[in-house]
């Protein structure tokens, strides 16, 4: 699968979410750079991670219109409806946090918890009263992801204390 083709047919409806496409992109990186994918699973896991957010900025946008947008995306590209049927599963329930997930839904609810770690969106999420970081922590799946989430808050605390 060309995902530079998917990120570029789906950019104009990304762009239309908080963070933008920016967002998707740091997902798909953070994914790439700290979950090996095994080869078979590859381009769902990463298919999913750039259709992720497609349907809007709400929780419910994305879980009613994320689908349908993403099965007219995967078309044109010319998938399989089983492949499509897939990605639409797992972005219509990404933030949800089943108790044994797929792969893929695994590594994109780890790398969409990390994204808030970065320095791009870190200050927005830290800003909301109340939030908590050791809760986002605990409910990562993988232990790397945990462990990566504490070196990165960590850093980002040590950047706001000078």
């Amino acid at each position: 699968m060309d995902f530079d083709k998917l990120f570029e047919l789906a950019t104009p409806y990304l762009e239309r979410n908080d963070f933008g496409v920016a967002h998707t992109k740091r997902v798909f990186d953070i994914a790439k750079q700290n979950f090996p994918v095994k080869p078979e699973l590859q381009e769902l896991t990463f298919a999913s991670i750039i259709l992720h957010d497609i349907g809007g900025s709400s929780i419910k946008e994305q879980y009613e219109k994320g689908p349908q947008t993403a099965t007219i995306i995967l078309k044109k590209l010319g998938c399989p409806d089983y492949f499509i049927r897939q990605v639409c599963e797992i972005i219509s329930t990404h933030h949800e946090h089943p108790e044994n997930p797929s792969e893929p839904s695994r590594i994109l609810y780890d790398s969409d918890k990390l994204v808030m770690f970065s320095p791009e969106e870190y200050l927005h999420y830290n800003s909301r009263k109340d939030f908590d970081w050791n809760k986002i922590v605990a409910l990562m799946y993988s232990k790397q992801a945990k462990q990566l989430a504490e070196e990165l808050l960590a850093q980002r605390r040590k950047e706001r204390n000078g």
